[in-house]
């Protein structure tokens, strides 16, 4: 499979793609842990939003797709929870939120040299639930040699300490 672009998801997909072939298991366990609570902080934060994920039955976070050859790549939407049809406006609003959120996160990072990207934050330093959910993405997708996360016509890579947004 050849590396997918934000032009090929569907408009209401956020893809990530694991640039590594073999993921460990509990990489993956931890990573889907931490970004589907940050895709929830990002949410209880996100004015129009946060209605429907304080009533219940709340939205659902679902892989939509998932596909492995020289890399991993998953696809994500948020569906509802009666009928299981994805809420294109929904997940629009939280994944762009989130790409923001991300994004701004890593570059209000102190940066540990001249040549090196942003180093993470002291957990005492964190002011919000959605710092601390964004710090937790951060060291999770460190962990792979370089990971894509895409929405629409964004993308955020990031490799080791460098962070790339188109």
């Amino acid at each position: 499979m050849e590396k997918e672009t934000a032009q090929e998801l569907p408009a209401h997909s956020l893809g990530i793609q694991i640039e590594q072939a073999e993921v460990p298991v509990s990489y993956m366990s931890s990573l889907l842990r931490v970004l589907q609570a940050a895709l929830r902080g990002v949410a209880l934060n996100t004015e129009g939003v946060r209605e429907q994920f304080n009533q219940q039955p709340q939205p659902i976070l679902v892989m939509t797709r998932i596909s492995s050859q020289a890399s991993i790549n998953i696809q994500f939407s948020f569906n509802d929870p009666l009928n299981h049809e994805p809420i294109p406006g929904l997940s629009s609003l939280i994944f762009n939120s989130f790409l923001d959120r991300l994004g701004e996160y890593v570059m209000s990072l102190p940066q540990p040299s001249l040549w090196g990207g942003g180093a993470r934050s002291s957990p005492d330093s964190l002011d919000s639930e959605v710092s601390r959910r964004m710090d937790q993405i951060y060291a999770e997708v460190r962990r792979a040699p370089k990971v894509l996360l895409m929405f629409h016509n964004r993308t955020l890579e990031i490799e080791g300490t460098r962070l790339e947004i188109t």
